[in-house]
């Protein structure tokens, strides 16, 4: 649900990961709801508890005897041993944990709208608020940081921009009139799409990112 940002990130490090998908079951879209909905046994949640990790949502990431979940642990841990990721100092690292963070609440909100029922307009008024703020770190042209390759913060923008789900989904008919009021967010998401390594991965039977999840699709 949350891992299409890793798995760019790992792209664009040169990293190849294998993947164990699920359908996808979900009793809602934060805790209240979960606890509200009680318990559900899914194919995931069989499987997590089989790796000791019971109890633990989507994505497990593991990697020799090390196993961890959460978004952001993975996204940061992928690019930490991504051998071709750009090298960042820690004010660099500081914004592209401020681009992902960005992206984990306005998720956290557009997930809501798809399962829980949560007020579906208020994804373009966050989408607004979180590219206006971003936006002052977008260049022109090139990335982010400068780099010759797109960092984690690169990265999220593209998702921001292009993910079907949940943005394209919540978004819907109200998705040109949002994006359109940032051209440079967009426009960075393009490039970003159009880096070899990326461009490669957005074709890949995995990624998620323009499609549904791979049960889900005829």
């Amino acid at each position: 649900r949350r891992f299409p940002p890793a798995q760019l990130i790992a792209a664009v490090g040169g990293l190849e990961l294998n993947f164990e998908e699920y359908p996808f079951v979900a009793n809602g879209a934060s805790a209240a709801d979960k606890e509200k909905a009680g318990v559900i046994e899914t194919a995931h949640t069989l499987a997590a508890t089989a790796m000791g990790m019971e109890g633990c949502g989507l994505p497990i990431m593991t990697h020799g005897d090390l196993k961890f979940h959460q978004s952001f642990a993975c996204q940061n841990y992928i690019a930490s041993i991504g051998p071709k990721f750009p090298n960042l100092n820690p004010q660099q690292q500081a914004i592209d944990d401020m681009f992902m963070g960005n992206l984990e609440d306005i998720m956290g909100l557009a997930a809501g709208v798809i399962l829980s029922s949560y007020d579906g307009t208020l994804v373009p008024k966050y989408m607004t608020k979180i590219l206006t703020h971003l936006t002052k770190w977008i260049p022109e042209s090139g990335f982010v940081h400068g780099k010759s390759a797109p960092s984690a913060a690169d990265c999220v923008v593209l998702v921001l921009t292009q993910a079907l789900i949940p943005f394209g989904a919540t978004l819907g008919e109200g998705a040109g009139e949002v994006y359109g009021k940032f051209p440079a967010a967009v426009a960075l998401g393009q490039r970003v799409a159009e880096y070899p390594a990326v461009a490669a991965w957005l074709e890949h039977e995995h990624c998620n990112l323009k499609k549904p999840p791979v049960a889900a699709r005829s």
